[in-house]
């Protein structure tokens, strides 16, 4: 026993048991029941915590229920996490916490701010039990469809799980399809240079938006404009975008590799390749021989997909490979040609009709010919005089003008 005479006793769990205490020869015998707090106590503690008159707190048996409706997730939110701490503590404690509180207007807010906007009266929004938030309805098309999922996704943070999504499930009257024209030119460097310097030379017009003005910004009194590698320009607007191109391919600078037009659905890939496959043979064990093929060529891949305010996006991946026999490798007799590789990935958002105008992807080919007399040119030292070798580089640029456009159907 404590100098003072005072005996501190802890008790882990409810139940009853036995103490004895000696003072000198004195025993002392004391039988110590330590109870469980009541339900009610517990019941009394969540509902001041919850402290919400359309919330009820209800002791039944060895459950403690919590039950009623709140207006909004975020009110729901404060009060389950009130609730899920008790429930933690019921787990030591031996009793149940039962949480039945329901949201009143899951989505109240969300539906409203969608059905105001024009086009989207008939789409609906709603929880799917795991976190989601469903989109469904009809709309027009797959623009409007678009724009309803980015107003869903702008306001949904409060109503989705850690790893909830916004889910589509709209259905649309009309077909969206993405129409890409294409064109693939193989450009010298005098024709690219002079490409170049008809598109930065187009300045906008301060005094008459969404005209341009042609000439030197210099004389003009026009601040120059910084080139930039990839340029977006339209076709309508540009007028000398094709007077251009035309008169480089009719003076012999350029040449039209392809031509191709691109239909898709949005967010399809939709890819295109001029040239061909090569075969490889590679080992997998056991003495087997597999042969696969690999594409060279002019090659493009591009996912086009609509945006809510028409506009579209595309990830686009250029890329052109030549064959390389000069770093191959001989087997068996046999030389397997190697690949000279330029490609390139970026994404641009266009309005329906603008152009996409990539270049920078390099061609350069290397030939050799050799002329020689028959007969006499194969001998083993004389040879060399009856044969000559002519060595010829050549190197252009692959330029990529591709205009995604809309189609409704």
């Amino acid at each position: 026993m404590a100098a003072n005479g005072q005996l501190l006793i802890n008790g882990k769990a409810h139940g009853q048991t036995t103490l004895f205490v000696w003072q000198g020869t004195t025993r002392r015998t004391y039988l110590v029941e330590v109870t469980q707090q009541s339900l009610d106590e517990y019941a009394r503690v969540i509902r001041t915590a919850v402290n919400d008159p359309l919330i009820t707190v209800a002791v039944a048996k060895n459950s403690i229920v919590v039950s009623g409706s709140v207006v909004d997730v975020q009110q729901f939110a404060r009060v389950n996490d009130i609730v899920t701490r008790f429930i933690d503590l019921s787990r030591n404690e031996h009793f149940n916490v039962v949480n039945a509180v329901t949201v009143a207007q899951q989505l109240g807010s969300l539906q409203k701010d969608i059905s105001k906007v024009p086009g989207l009266e008939h789409v609906g929004v709603d929880l799917d039990g795991k976190g989601n938030v469903v989109v469904s309805g009809t709309v027009r098309d797959r623009q409007a469809a678009e724009l309803a999922l980015q107003r869903a996704g702008g306001v949904a943070g409060a109503y989705l799980a850690a790893d909830g999504k916004v889910i589509d499930r709209m259905t649309t009257e009309k077909t969206t399809q993405i129409g890409v024209k294409v064109y693939i030119l193989e450009i010298d460097n005098s024709g690219l240079t002079q490409l170049g310097l008809r598109l930065q030379g187009a300045n906008a017009d301060p005094s008459n938006p969404g005209a341009f003005i042609y000439g030197d910004p210099m004389f003009l009194g026009l601040e120059t404009a910084t080139p930039s590698a990839l340029n977006i320009g339209s076709f309508v607007r540009v007028t000398r975008l094709a007077p251009t191109l035309d008169l480089i391919i009719r003076t012999g600078h350029a040449k039209i590799l392809s031509e191709p037009n691109l239909v898709t659905t949005p967010g399809t890939a939709a890819k295109f390749l001029v040239g061909g496959e090569i075969p490889y043979a590679f080992s997998t064990g056991l003495g087997q021989i597999t042969i696969v093929f690999k594409e060279y060529g002019v090659k493009l891949d591009m996912t086009p997909k609509m945006l809510g305010n028409g506009s579209i996006d595309t990830v686009i991946a250029p890329e052109v490979s030549d064959l390389d026999f000069q770093n191959g490798i001989s087997l068996n007799g046999f030389v397997v040609p190697a690949l000279k590789t330029s490609k390139l990935s970026t994404e641009m958002i266009t309005q329906p009709g603008e152009s996409v105008i990539m270049g920078g992807l390099l061609r350069h080919i290397e030939q050799r010919s050799i002329d020689r007399l028959p007969i006499l040119g194969d001998l083993p030292v004389l040879g060399k005089l009856f044969r000559s070798t002519r060595y010829q580089n050549s190197q252009t640029d692959v330029v990529f003008i591709m205009t995604p456009e809309a189609i409704v159907r």
